[in-house]
């Protein structure tokens, strides 16, 4: 009996891997209205009775082993035979390699750019976060809807391009606390110096004020009199609530002292150097994950 047969096929996936996963699927073959008391299945010559494989070329994948297996389905109408194709499939990963590792890395390595640009250079800066923020959500949407119906999965390409976002997001909000820092240090500056104005301005008048009480040779305490119905109790007491606000005060800017940023530039000298680390450590553990484990 020969009997040919064209068929379409569908095989569970665990795509978790994605793209450097390795598939197993199974192609089956079973009796359907006779057990194995009316036909018996049987590979005649083993894994050499399937021809083809070795000379099939896929897009995506490559068979890296097939082998055949013989198997019966227990059922109440009695025992049917099956055949098994198992083989195994490796995803080509170059691809995907040139096409979404290679753009998402460069674009995190233009975003390190701006750190090698002045602080006063808003338009640049801002321009260069944007952009890499906009060409890498744009990359992240376009890789999503290769596989548009397995959105629900997270692959190890999202992680990859997730890391790669983080880090292009993370570069411009370090541009926008450096210069916040910088525009606050320089707004702080012009009150100090205007403070320092003045006191150069007291200490004249209390010089000049103490070259002319020096030629007085008699201080007369006489005249004075204190009387204690000039006094008020209520004066006293809002100094010293104006005083306890003071050292509240006092102690809430030394608080805020310590997490204020003295020196701005000094943001975008340690970016430089704590960016690239943080990112050549991250693929390390990425690769090394989805590739070894």
């Amino acid at each position: 009996f020969s009997y040919r047969i064209t068929t379409t096929v569908a095989c569970n996936m665990d795509l978790s891997k994605y793209p450097m996963d390795t598939q197993t699927c199974r192609l089956q073959l079973e009796s359907w209205g006779y057990d194995e008391n009316d036909v018996i299945f049987t590979w005649l010559r083993g894994n050499e009775s399937v021809h083809g494989i070795e000379k099939l070329r896929l897009s995506q994948y490559t068979v890296e082993r097939y082998y055949t297996l013989v198997s019966k389905t227990q059922q109440e109408t009695g025992s049917y035979p099956r055949l098994i194709l198992q083989f195994e499939l490796r995803r080509n990963v170059l691809y995907f390699i040139l096409e979404t590792y290679v753009p998402s890395t460069l674009l995190v390595m233009l975003s390190w750019v701006s750190f090698w640009i002045t602080l006063d250079s808003v338009p640049a800066r801002t321009c260069i976060g944007v952009t890499t923020v906009l060409s890498m959500t744009t990359l992240m949407i376009g890789s999503r809807s290769s596989l548009s119906k397995t959105n629900c999965f997270i692959k190890a390409i999202d992680v990859y391009l997730g890391i790669c976002f983080s880090f292009i997001f993370g570069a411009l909000v370090e541009y926008a606390v450096a210069h916040y820092s910088s525009s606050q240090k320089c707004a702080a500056k012009t009150p100090q110096e205007g403070r320092s104005n003045e006191l150069t301005k007291d200490m004249e008048e209390v010089n000049i004020a103490h070259i002319l009480t020096s030629y007085r040779r008699k201080i007369s305490f006489t005249s004075i009199e204190i009387s204690s119905d000039d006094v008020n109790c209520s004066d006293l007491t809002m100094k010293t609530h104006e005083k306890i606000k003071r050292v509240l005060r006092n102690k809430m800017h030394k608080i805020i002292g310590y997490f204020s940023i003295q020196n701005p530039s000094n943001v975008d000298h340690y970016s430089k150097l704590l960016f690239p680390l943080f990112f050549m450590l991250a693929n390390v553990f990425y690769w090394a994950y989805y590739l070894y484990f």
